[in-house]
């Protein structure tokens, strides 16, 4: 198994950042996908479906963890050539004010590529969470 971790630290309080994470659509807003869509329409929540793009990539995932102002977990469907792909972010109060996110990621086979491809997408999507979060 192989593992994928990024931890950062925002200013945001842990219900901001779990504000951003629950809105599946905003994910584009903060991400750097162009569409995140979400199968069938409605909120996101445990088991959801969802369709993020980000060009020339289009990758299905489901909600498989959901617990508010603290954990919220997926996992690849398609899209990607990666086996077994799952991620969980947990949210933290940290130390010394705002909130502690971990993103874990784990899967069992991908290319040289795409393994690449996901350890640097895991790192710029929680840089990016975090920074959300701080802003007013």
């Amino acid at each position: 198994m192989k593992v994928i971790e990024v931890v950062e630290t925002t200013s945001g309080a842990r219900d901001r950042v779990w504000a951003l994470l629950a809105d599946g659509p905003a994910w584009a807003d903060w991400g750097s996908w162009s569409e995140n869509e979400i199968e069938g329409g409605g909120p996101q929540a445990l088991g959801t479906v969802r369709t993020l793009v980000r060009k020339p990539f289009r990758t299905r995932e489901r909600v498989a963890e959901w617990t508010p102002g603290e954990r919220f977990g997926y996992e690849v469907i398609d899209g990607l050539r990666v086996r077994g792909y799952r991620a969980t972010v947990d949210l933290e109060d940290a130390p010394h004010g705002g909130t502690t996110i971990r993103w874990r990621s784990t899967y069992e086979h991908a290319g040289p590529f795409t393994a690449l491809m996901l350890r640097a997408a895991v790192k710029d999507a929680c840089k990016r969470l975090a920074k959300a979060a701080s802003k007013d």
